[in-house]
């Protein structure tokens, strides 16, 4: 009896393990690239994060060197007997009433008081020129504080008496008596210290300006539900904004490409 052989079967066997092997092949080829692909978006993730890394750190640099701006300057003060306060975090010099006292409604100091404002801009100018684009040449500055220094702003603060009688005839509300107040301390630093009003930041613009706040920032602890003559909230704070990273720095961080 002879056996009978379907070719037609093995040659269907045979086709089956074709195909089995080609899907085979094309998924280890399809894997290989994937795991290709997963490394180079994953070194390209991790060149993003070390670039930002980067940025972030350039914050924190600042932040150190503000802190120790702010100390050197509230050190130097007390040396000459003036006390003001220091806001780290937020970068603030706080000219409270046992630096420079403003009466009830006033713009102006007196005699008294504009001398410790002078001592105030004497110890400025020792010290700020150093982190603006400008420094003094052959002064005393660090090559690493060069540029550091954006903006400083000089804020008026009032407390939140209102503007009533003879007053209302010369300042519409507080907001209007703080501006007057920084504008006023900004004149007379400038004029007791020229250096600072020559000042410029890394753009080449003006390093210090004013604001105004009226009644709307007061003092922490210092928050009055009705009117209040405080003279610690009729104050004037200087503000310190160091230069951030640019925004090209910032955006070339995110796409890895700084």
């Amino acid at each position: 009896m002879k056996s009978i052989v379907n070719d037609d079967g093995n040659n269907y066997m045979m086709s089956v393990a074709d195909v089995m092997s080609g899907l085979m092949f094309i998924f280890i080829i399809t894997l290989a690239i994937f795991v290709v692909d997963f490394m180079v978006a994953s070194k390209e993730h991790e060149n993003k994060i070390q670039k930002l890394a980067q940025v972030l750190s350039k914050l924190d640099e600042n932040a150190l060197l503000r802190a120790q701006m702010l100390q050197d300057m509230q050190n130097k003060l007390a040396e000459l007997n003036v006390d003001v306060d220091v806001d780290s975090e937020h970068g603030v010099l706080r000219l409270n009433e046992n630096a420079i006292r403003f009466t009830t409604g006033s713009a102006e100091l007196n005699l008294e008081q504009l001398d410790r404002l002078r001592t105030v801009a004497n110890v400025l100018t020792e010290i700020l020129p150093c982190y603006g684009a400008n420094p003094p040449v052959g002064g005393h500055c660090l090559p690493e504080t060069a540029e550091k220094l954006d903006s400083v702003f000089i804020e008026g603060h009032t407390d939140n008496v209102p503007i009533g009688g003879r007053l209302a005839q010369i300042y519409e509300d507080n907001w209007a008596l703080s501006a007057s107040r920084a504008i006023y301390t900004y004149r007379q630093v400038i004029e007791a210290e020229t250096m600072l009003g020559t000042m410029v930041n890394k753009s080449r613009q003006p390093v210090i300006s004013v604001s105004g706040y009226g009644a709307g920032r007061p003092v922490p602890g210092h928050e009055h539900t009705v009117a209040t003559n405080d003279p610690i909230n009729r104050r004037i704070d200087f503000r310190f904004i160091m230069t951030p990273p640019s925004f090209t720095e910032t955006q070339a961080a995110l796409k890895g490409n700084l």
